[in-house]
C-alpha cells in the first residue's frame, strides 16, 4: 500500500483517488473546496495559489504525489498562478517536510505542442507553444521535472467523457467543418485518464523504469470534419449545418501514444467512435 497525495481533485484527479483507495492505497486528495472527494479518501480543503493555506496541510511519509489542478481563470494570470506557483508551493513543502517521494506525477495538456499542420508529433517532438497556455504549461513542466525527486509529466489531449459534451452540442447545433484542409483533432476519455495515472504509479510500484513525458491520447486520431459527421448522422435530429467557429479549430496535429502503449497501457475507448457512443446512448441518443 502506498500513500498518495492528489493535488487538484477535480473530475480526473478525484476520479483517480477513488480509484486508488479502491486498489487498497492510502489516498489524501486535495481541493479548493471541502468537498468530500468519496469514500476512504482523505479531503483536504487548501487554495495551491496561497501558500499560507498549505501550510501544515500535507501528511507526512508520502511516496507518490500528483499534481492535477484546473486553473479556474483562463488566463496567462491564472496558469501561473495554479500551474506554476502552485506547484512550486507544493515542491516547496515536501521538501521542507523532508519527504521521501518516490515520484511526483504532473498533468500537463498537449497545447504545449505548436503544430498546425496534420503531423505527427510524439514526446521526442520540439515544443514551441505561442499561446500562453501552452507557455505555462511549459513552465510548469519543467518545474516538475526539476524538481528534486523523480518525476512524469503526462500530457492528455482532449478530454471528453460524462458532463463534457461540448463536441455533441456542436453536433447538435449542426457545426460543419470542410474536409478540406483537414483538421486533425485527439482526444481521450476521462476514464482512460484515470486509469492512465494509476497504470503509471503501478509501474512505478513495480519498479519499472519511467519515461519523464508521456502523451495520453488515444491512438486514433480523427479529424474534426469526421467527428462532427458522425456524430449528426447518430444523434438523427440536429440543425441546419453552419460553420464550427475557428476558436474551435486551434491546432492540427496527430498525436502518438505509442511511448504509453508500449510501456502495456491499453485503452477502454480507443477510438472516439466507441467513447462518443457510449456518452450519446447515455442521453438517449
Amino acid at each position: 500500500m502506498s500513500r498518495v497525495l492528489i493535488v487538484g481533485s477535480g473530475d480526473i484527479g478525484g476520479g483517480l483517488a477513488k480509484d486508488l483507495v479502491a486498489q487498497g492505497h492510502q489516498v489524501w486528495g486535495l481541493r479548493r473546496s471541502d468537498k468530500p472527494i468519496g469514500g476512504g479518501v482523505t479531503t483536504l480543503s487548501a487554495d495551491v495559489s496561497d501558500m499560507e493555506s498549505l501550510i501544515g496541510i500535507l501528511p507526512d511519509h508520502l511516496d507518490y504525489v500528483f499534481y492535477s489542478v484546473a486553473s479556474p481563470e483562463f488566463s496567462e494570470e491564472g496558469y501561473h498562478k495554479y500551474y506554476v506557483k502552485g506547484l512550486i508551493h507544493i515542491i516547496s513543502l515536501l521538501h521542507q517536510q523532508k519527504q521521501a517521494v518516490k515520484r511526483l506525477f504532473f498533468v500537463s495538456s498537449t497545447s504545449v505542442y505548436h503544430h498546425h499542420d496534420g503531423s505527427w508529433v510524439d514526446e521526442t517532438t520540439e515544443t514551441t507553444p505561442t499561446a500562453f497556455a501552452g507557455k505555462k504549461m511549459l513552465e510548469a513542466e519543467t518545474k516538475a521535472l526539476d524538481c528534486g525527486y523523480p518525476s512524469t509529466v503526462v500530457r492528455f489531449s482532449g478530454i471528453y467523457g460524462p458532463g463534457r459534451t461540448r463536441m455533441i452540442n456542436q453536433a447538435k447545433s449542426g457545426a460543419h467543418c470542410d474536409p478540406e484542409p483537414e483538421v486533425w483533432t485527439n482526444r481521450i476519455h476521462r476514464d482512460d485518464c484515470v486509469r492512465a495515472l494509476a497504470f503509471l504509479m503501478g509501474k512505478d510500484e513495480a519498479g519499472v523504469e519511467l519515461d519523464s513525458i508521456y502523451i495520453a491520447s488515444d491512438p486514433t486520431p480523427a479529424t474534426l470534419f469526421d467527428v462532427l459527421e458522425w456524430m449528426k448522422d447518430r444523434i438523427g435530429d440536429v440543425e441546419p449545418d453552419h460553420d464550427v467557429p475557428e476558436a474551435t479549430r486551434r491546432g492540427s496535429k496527430r498525436l502518438s501514444c505509442e511511448r504509453l502503449q508500449n510501456l502495456g497501457f491499453t485503452f477502454t475507448y480507443s477510438n472516439y467512435e466507441q467513447g462518443y457512443d457510449v456518452i450519446l446512448n447515455d442521453m438517449g441518443y
